[in-house]
């Protein structure tokens, strides 16, 4: 332990790994800690030196809190109960029993005169401090069996009792109706790997490793899962257009679903996972790629599917729906002309030195940007005579995972597996806005709330978004 560089003791008595540790508020000053040798530890100083071991624990001990005014110390563990001590001696004062699975964190009132404890039986109890009688159960199995309601923490701020499940939902808990919290905060604890802007009706979408999406209302940052039979892995990609969210999921399938309601709709099957998915702007057209085919959808149905010799990995259409861009692992990006539901290739453009990883057309339609893996390379093409308009934009160091346009089509966002985010203006090419470390682990997926605000979405299981100006 170190005050202004100096020691002020050293933590021992622990046989094991130590799990959690508190400190005293007040003088006289305490340490305690708790562990997997199912003890908690006193310190007194200081200095601070070991004092006693408290061994009332028969399982791993998960969390201890001290009280704000300093005159208790609670601790809790896997042994299904907690146990409140004398903050000055550490001497056992009073007993918390009647949660039926495991502990795994305490708080106290601000008043110091009763606590909350959050447990793997997916509930949160409000005990009365000087008793150890439970005031308060709150049920938050919400009648599911699943483990995904356990409680893992939990917190007293003022007058607000909150609790983290499993899951990842955030409960604002409500004494007055103790089965039904107040507030329910859904987010994402799996990888972020798609995002998809609707700014017209103030919503985002995010999609997850695990398969969930989730919308999000811009305005005030509250959240809901979509309702019904959804994915049962990965989401590759999000789009919205219209009335509808288009869906790509590694179950090797696309799904239409309803913004109106935040429903999922019906599924297309695909002959293997869909890496990528471009809609039109009157979502009447879909195209998505797999790992051997470029699949055209009209109104959610399978209107043709065209094999090809190389690995699909990315795909746009232009805004006029007459084009369609696909990138390859075979380092070129081939253009498609549509006719009616069928693609003939037209051209091909052969400059980058790695896999394609994400293609996009304009809104202007003038431009059609592209990004590799290798190089880490950002092209952007005259859609005119596919002419290159600007190239050397290669300041990641990593992957490029995703890019978006503003809807003035000047502005050109990227993010990477370098967890960096850059923005490109394609009339000031050698200028550029570096947002580093965006997201711990890397940036998946970008899009545009208007032309000054950019959402981005990572490996961190957030999204965020950020005000871009003066470029």
């Amino acid at each position: 332990m170190w005050d202004s560089g100096s020691s002020v003791g050293e933590i021992t008595g622990q046989s094991k790994t130590i799990l959690t540790c508190d400190f005293k508020p007040t003088r006289p000053y305490r340490i305690i800690t708790g562990g997997e040798d199912f003890t908690a530890c006193w310190f007194e100083g200081p200095p601070f030196k070991f004092k006693k071991s408290l061994t009332e624990h028969s399982r791993f001990v998960t969390c201890t809190r001290f009280s704000p005014n300093g005159e208790k110390v609670a601790t809790v563990g896997l042994d299904k109960k907690g146990i409140i001590w004398d903050g000055k001696t550490g001497d056992k004062l009073v007993e918390l029993t009647g949660h039926t699975l495991g502990v795994y964190s305490v708080s106290w009132s601000p008043d110091s005169q009763q606590l909350i404890t959050a447990s793997a039986d997916k509930t949160v109890r409000l005990w009365d401090a000087a008793s150890g009688e439970c005031l308060t159960t709150f049920d938050l199995s919400f009648g599911s069996n699943s483990v995904d309601y356990q409680q893992l923490g939990c917190l007293w701020h003022q007058d607000y009792l909150v609790s983290v499940g499993l899951n990842g939902n955030i409960y604002y808990l409500d004494r007055a109706h103790p089965n039904e919290p107040r507030l329910v905060i859904k987010g994402h604890n799996k990888f972020v790997t798609a995002l998809a802007a609707d700014p017209s009706r103030g919503h985002v979408y995010t999609g997850s490793y695990d398969s969930l999406i989730i919308r999000w209302d811009i305005a005030t940052g509250a959240s809901e899962t979509l309702t019904g039979n959804g994915h049962s892995n990965q989401i590759q990609r999000l789009k919205v257009a219209g009335e509808t969210l288009v869906s790509a999921a590694m179950d090797d399938s696309v799904r239409f679903n309803f913004t109106n309601s935040g429903a999922y709709g019906d599924a297309v099957s695909t002959d293997s996972s869909p890496q990528d998915i471009a809609v039109s702007r009157d979502a009447s057209l879909t195209v998505a790629v797999t790992l051997k085919s470029v699949v055209v959808l009209r109104n959610g149905r399978t209107a043709s599917t065209l094999n090809v010799s190389f690995q699909p990995t990315s795909v746009a259409i232009s805004p006029d729906s007459r084009t369609v861009a696909v990138g390859g692992k075979d380092n070129k990006v081939h253009l498609y002309a549509l006719n009616g539901d069928n693609l003939s290739e037209t051209r091909v453009l052969d400059k980058h030195r790695g896999a394609l990883t994400a293609v996009e057309f304009s809104p202007s339609g003038e431009f059609l940007a592209t990004a590799d893996s290798e190089k880490r390379d950002i092209i952007v093409w005259n859609t005119s005579d596919y002419s290159v308009k600007v190239e050397g934009w290669c300041f990641h160091t990593a992957a490029v995972r995703s890019i978006a346009w503003t809807s003035d089509s000047l502005k050109l966002a990227s993010g990477s597996l370098d967890q960096d985010v850059y923005v490109w203006n394609v009339n000031h090419p050698s200028k550029r806005i570096h947002i580093s470390r965006a997201h711990q682990g890397g940036v998946n997926a970008v899009a545009w709330l208007d032309d000054l605000t950019l959402a981005t979405a990572g490996q961190d299981m957030s999204w965020k978004t950020w005000t871009v100006t003066h470029l």
